[in-house]
């Protein structure tokens, strides 16, 4: 399905009994969202949107254990401190790990885990002066008491075995946060940050109101404000400034992180909106596709019985959860309730949908195996029997329809079965494992020549070096076996 014929009754509208297309004009109420009214820059009161106003000279030495000196002041945009011009930065490869609540009460205070430890972050300057950045958030599922344990979820509750705000530490990452140049040659010497996910919530949560799941827990869901406040310290203390027409940014996750990555990249589009018009926003998805149309009564979450659609309405209420306008605009014009935004589908399709059709413009890759073990294993689709076999298969049929159905022309969607040995859950540990090599008797492109490439360090790299990833001759291939 191209981007110029986009249909929104692609999925979204499986048994609504309509169809919907935007082939001209997306329908009331979607596209570009109206701001709040903007502050007065300069009158030296901290405003809505305003990350500081004045005030004079702050040492740099205040704002981050990584500077060794200097002063700096609050830009003429007031969205943060003139760091990259006036801050010395530490010699070395050095990780900084920050928690926001600590940083500033007033401010971040939300910025909790599940037990009300503060959220952590860290965050790795480039050694060069790259004006690239990574933003990784966490993977380690979800919980709500019913359908997910949370009484097990050990150390993805809390903070409590992180650094201290301020800590610094060297540290090897893997994947595209490694700075290994052999491993990672395209990001190596980029910023990296990478999120402590300990909210349960798929870092969509707003409720900061202790909720009772199992094992007499209370807990906290408040992912999405999380993301927020890593957002916004970085803006301010750590030079995340799209005044610089350098920077560019990949906004990325697995599992519950891939998740996340999707829910809100409509803030890191809103925090830097001079990058999200010129196109220097890259979304990567990995593993947080889960389907929208699953209903086979047989095969549910946990054997607890119900719809996912049931279940994901569920989490959206004990979370208090709080998805983009645009992926809430594009479920309420198909007929469908907000909380599906949990979904591949919807969401994928507002992250890479123009401005101008509802969605955000950003370059966007969704690599998900279709017979993912964590999701399938969690709807009990674990057997060898033949009733499994046509579930999963009925399964795996509905993911291609929907990855297909989105639009979203880099795609990485593989078919491995967890029953026989597979277990791609994620890409970034994988990430130089060869890929199995385009055989058309199983594997099924949209287009034909098949567009191929020989690892995932490989796919990551030429989708951000594509200049045009939405209208170019790439191709959306379903390798039907992964493994080599």
């Amino acid at each position: 399905m191209r981007m110029d014929v986009f249909v929104v009754a692609f999925g979204l509208l499986v048994g609504c009994g309509r169809d919907v297309s935007w082939e001209t004009e997306p329908p009331e109420g979607v596209g570009a969202v109206a701001s709040a009214a903007v502050a007065t820059c300069g009158n030296g009161i901290l405003e809505q949107d305003e990350l500081c106003d004045g005030g004079g000279a702050v040492a740099c030495t205040a704002l981050s254990a990584l500077y060794t000196g200097g002063q700096t002041v609050c830009s003429s945009t007031c969205r943060g401190y003139e760091v990259a011009r006036d801050c010395r930065m530490k010699p070395g490869v050095l990780v900084e790990t920050i928690r926001p609540a600590l940083r500033e009460a007033s401010r971040w205070a939300g910025a909790k885990c599940n037990d009300g430890t503060s959220f952590a972050f860290n965050f790795s300057p480039s050694p060069t002066g790259s004006k690239v950045w990574v933003i990784n958030l966490g993977g380690g599922g979800y919980c709500d008491g019913t359908t997910s344990a949370c009484a097990n979820r050990g150390v993805l509750l809390t903070s409590k075995g992180e650094p201290a705000d301020r800590a610094l530490e060297t540290r090897a990452g893997s994947g595209i946060l490694s700075r290994d140049p052999e491993e990672n040659p395209t990001f190596a010497d980029a910023n990296q940050v990478s999120a402590h996910y300990c909210s349960s919530d798929l870092w969509t949560g707003t409720n900061p109101t202790p909720q009772p799941v199992d094992g007499g827990l209370r807990l906290r869901f408040n992912g999405r404000l999380n993301v927020r406040a890593l957002l916004e310290v970085l803006r301010r203390d750590y030079g995340l400034d799209d005044r610089n027409n350098a920077l560019k940014v990949v906004w990325t996750g697995s599992s519950a992180g891939g998740n996340g990555a999707q829910n809100n990249a409509d803030q890191l589009a809103r925090a830097l909106p001079r990058a999200q018009a010129a196109r220097r926003l890259w979304v990567i998805s990995s593993a947080g596709w889960m389907p929208l149309n699953w209903t086979n009564p047989d095969y549910t979450q946990s054997g607890m019985g119900m719809p996912d659609t049931v279940v994901s309405a569920q989490l959206a209420t004990l979370y208090q959860a709080e998805f983009s306008p645009e992926c809430r605009a594009l479920a309420r014009a198909a007929g469908r309730q907000e909380s599906d935004c949990f979904a591949g589908l919807p969401t994928v399709a507002s992250l890479h949908l123009p401005v101008a059709r509802g969605g955000l413009g950003l370059r966007t890759l969704a690599a998900t195996n279709r017979r993912d073990p964590v999701y399938t294993t969690h709807h009990g689709l674990t057997d060898l029997s033949a009733k499994t076999n046509a579930a999963l298969q009925e399964w795996d049929d509905l993911m291609a329809r929907e990855m297909r159905d989105s639009g979203v022309r880099w795609l990485f969607a593989p078919s491995d079965d967890p029953r026989v040995g597979s277990q791609l859950h994620g890409v970034y540990g994988p990430w130089r494992l060869p890929f199995k090599p385009f055989n058309a008797t199983n594997d099924v492109c949209d287009d034909l020549p098949a567009y191929t490439v020989p690892d995932f360090r490989e796919m990551v790299t030429r989708f951000f070096e594509d200049p045009s990833p939405d209208t170019s001759h790439l191709k959306v291939c379903f390798n039907g076996e992964w493994l080599p």
